[in-house]
């Protein structure tokens, strides 16, 4: 309880920060601000960024080089992105406790790999992708922090520092702490995860380079679920078994690990480029216009002197007349002067013969200089370059599965305890040539060295069979792809094949887009791919004898054709379709095996938010059919996420941006997968369905200068709408919950 109160306090005690971050208003000018944060106060004190800096300069930058900016508003997809993850959780179900797997509502088989994966693709959903890492390019220190309440003594916080040390040079580091014991037992959750970053480039643009280093290490206590009786209790809500503690698990002992490292180095070289060529002409006829322009200020200089000095002469010579009309008695006086001015003219007549003489070499200067502005040239976006790319990765993984005590419900085991690890090492080392000119867009051929080793540290001998100890080998891959723009029109294709190695794949991608300005954009694509399964499913050994195989699967064929449109006024529609030969899956008894039939899988999701006043009724629905294979493949039929709410100022002077509302989910009953936590995977399983039950989330949401403050009730129909709710089978989805949290920038 003091844990929370001080992070209330703390929370609260942001109000008083006074640093924002300012952006031009509509008319573009820095004067007239408006902020990023969209809340005021009557007595702050104004920081503005200076003429040069606007917020467009905080730049994130995706591995694919897309930029976006910071931002620290508050909308509703900042609700739905609450989450250990960072991420909509649309198609997920999760768990009951935060840190643990989740269950898929939905499928994508969009930007498949051409290497395998190590598996256990249920302990990877807190893993961060070399996609998941952005670079950055700030011109102020920049931070955020997201902190977010567990369940039963636990929290995750998220935080992340980047500065630049220069206009060239930049780095990052984030670290994610998650840990949360969960309602039930043996359920724990330790996650961390590391990231640091660098993005350089030269002065002159011709080289760029950059990296990340990511460790992470994912915990999980497992208790495989609920036994049979306490289903019972579950679901008839006993009182005896409020306390979710004291609900009997199927096991007490078992830990599962994913841990690894990740090193990441990308660089590109310019060959030739047309318009640094012209960049360079320029730079110099500006240095001839500059030395140009320095002469002529001399020679106005020396022409005023010239001036200034033949008006001195004329006045001497006026005083002179002056004097000769004064009296006789002034006499004296008189030749004094005139001999004074005598020296006195002949002084300036020679620095103006000085003044005729520098006036004249330097107009000799000026010509031979022989500039104007004329000779500058039009720098074009379009213009021909050629550049070398260098991209490393090397990256280890490894799984553990460790019990105290073999259970039978894995079936017998070798010895007593177990303990099962899984070691995987991967190197990709790739060098492309990319060409870009009006002509041909942008073209880049590309080579890849692969090499990976998956291994165990036993060979296993069985009468009919021998389990070796690793698949180990490289591959050679070529490939190339092809972007160019014709008017509103976008046009992209990507293809690789893998000429020489131990294993086989390739895939070919291509896109067409039509964007019309900021008021739709409409895309087609289409992706054929074949891929050597993930490897637990090719060879596993395990202290259970019923886990370990090798088995010599063919390829994966994939096929995906669909269409996807987006619009602020009219939504989101994406529609694609799948057909899927010798589709790889586990099957009731958890061993991996082929499908004989095609999958055909048909996906459609679509977006649109109703407005009116100060209500909004976000919808997202999506309809799924697998009108072959369902034998093997289950998605419900329907999912669907609806959410009305408030959003307003609050309070005189606009301090506070409140959104407020309820979220609707929900979802079709079907036979969702099982979840095996000694793989780490979901399985096929034929006696339970789950789904078909209304899940209601209040929330309130609000944002004080760069400060979001989350809270919510998750599941507040839970004691009225049954306790049929439920992740997976023998695994309930949560009760009733409030947590809290926020996200705040802490500088920027």
């Amino acid at each position: 309880m003091k844990k929370v109160l001080l992070v209330l306090i703390f929370g609260f005690s942001l109000t008083f920060v006074n640093a924002q971050i300012m952006r031009p208003d509509k008319s573009g000018r820095i004067d007239n601000i408006s902020r990023n944060d969209s809340t005021s106060f009557n007595k702050e004190v104004q920081i503005k960024l200076d003429g040069l800096t606007k917020y467009t300069d905080y730049k994130v930058i995706s591995i694919q080089n897309d930029t976006t900016v910071v931002d620290t508003t508050l909308t509703l997809k900042k609700d739905f992105i609450f989450n250990h993850l960072r991420k909509d959780n649309f198609e997920l179900l999760p768990f009951h406790n935060q840190g643990q797997t989740y269950n898929k509502l939905g499928y994508t088989f969009e930007n498949s790999s051409l290497l395998p994966t190590i598996g256990a693709n249920a302990k990877h959903f807190n893993y961060f992708k070399v996609e998941d890492i952005s670079y950055y390019e700030v011109p102020t220190p920049t931070s955020e922090i997201m902190y977010k309440t567990g369940l039963e003594q636990g929290q995750v916080l998220d935080a992340f520092l980047t500065m630049n040390t220069s206009r060239q040079f930049n780095f990052s580091i984030a670290y994610k702490g998650l840990r949360s014991l969960g309602k039930y037992r043996n359920s724990l959750a330790s996650h961390g995860n590391f990231r640091s970053t660098f993005n350089y480039h030269s002065k002159n643009k011709n080289y760029y380079a950059r990296g990340h280093f990511s460790s992470f290490d994912l915990t999980n206590d497992e208790n495989g679920g609920l036994t049979d009786a306490s289903i019972v209790s579950f679901e008839n809500n006993d009182p005896n078994f409020i306390d979710r503690a004291r609900l009997d698990v199927n096991f007490t002992d078992v830990e599962n690990v994913l841990e690894g490292k990740r090193y990441y180095f990308e660089q590109l070289f310019t060959l030739f480029s047309k318009k640094n060529n012209i960049e360079k002409h320029n730079l110099i006829v500006s240095g001839k216009l500059k030395n140009y322009n320095a002469v002529l200020k001399q020679i106005s200089i020396l022409k005023n002197d010239s001036i200034s000095t033949k008006k001195q002469v004329n006045n001497t010579a006026k005083s002179e007349s002056l004097i000769n009309t004064d009296s006789i008695t002034k006499n004296i006086t008189f030749k004094t002067d005139s001999l004074t001015y005598k020296k006195t003219t002949a002084r300036l007549d020679s620095i103006a013969t000085q003044n005729k003489i520098k006036i004249d070499s330097l107009s000799i200067v000026a010509f031979e200089i022989k500039i104007d502005s004329s000779q500058l040239i039009a720098v074009q976006e379009t213009d021909t370059n050629l550049k070398l790319g260098h991209t490393f990765m090397y990256e280890t993984k490894h799984y553990r599965f460790t019990q105290s005590t073999a259970n039978t419900i894995f079936g017998n085991a070798f010895q007593s305890n177990i303990s099962d690890h899984t070691s995987y090492q991967k190197l990709d080392n790739q060098f492309y040539l990319q060409l870009h000119s009006p002509y041909t867009g942008t073209l880049k051929a590309k080579i890849n060295y692969y090499n990976y080793n998956y291994h165990y540290n036993s060979i296993l001998f069985y009468d009919s069979e021998t389990i070796s100890d690793k698949i180990k080998g490289n591959a050679i891959a070529v490939g190339a792809d092809w972007k160019t723009q014709f008017g509103s029109i976008y046009l992209n294709a990507d293809a690789s094949s893998i000429i020489t190695g131990d294993i086989t794949g390739s895939t070919v991608k291509a896109a067409a887009m039509i964007k019309k300005d900021s008021l739709f954009s409409f895309k087609g694509f289409a992706e054929f791919t074949s891929k050597t399964p993930d490897f637990n499913k090719i060879l596993y050994q395990s202290g259970y004898k019923d886990y370990n195989w090798q088995t010599n699967f063919i390829n994966e064929k994939i096929s995906i054709i669909g269409a996807e449109f987006k619009s602020e006024k009219w939504g989101n529609f994406k529609a694609s379709y799948h057909l899927i030969d010798d589709y790889t899956y586990f099957n009731e008894s958890s061993k991996p095996v082929q499908a004989s039939e095609t999958l055909n899988y048909l996906k459609v999701k679509a977006s649109k938010a109703i407005r009116y006043k100060k209500f909004t009724l976000d919808n997202t629905i999506m309809y799924q059919n697998v009108s072959k294979g369902e034998a093997f493949f289950r998605v419900p039929e329907l999912v669907t996420r609806n959410t009305l709410y408030y959003s307003s100022y609050v309070f005189k002077g606009k301090p506070m941006y409140l959104q407020t509302g309820v979220t609707f989910k929900y979802f079709t009953s079907h036979k969702a997968n099982a979840y095996n936590p000694l793989l780490s995977e979901f399985v096929l399983q034929n006696s339970t369905e789950i789904g078909d039950f209304p899940v209601f989330d209040f929330f309130a949401n609000a944002q004080i200068r760069r400060t979001r403050i989350f809270l919510k009730v998750e599941n507040l129909n839970a004691s009225f709408t049954g306790r049929n709710y439920y992740s997976a089978p023998n695994y309930p989805y949560r009760d009733l919950t409030v947590r809290f949290g926020l996200v705040w920038n802490w500088f920027i």
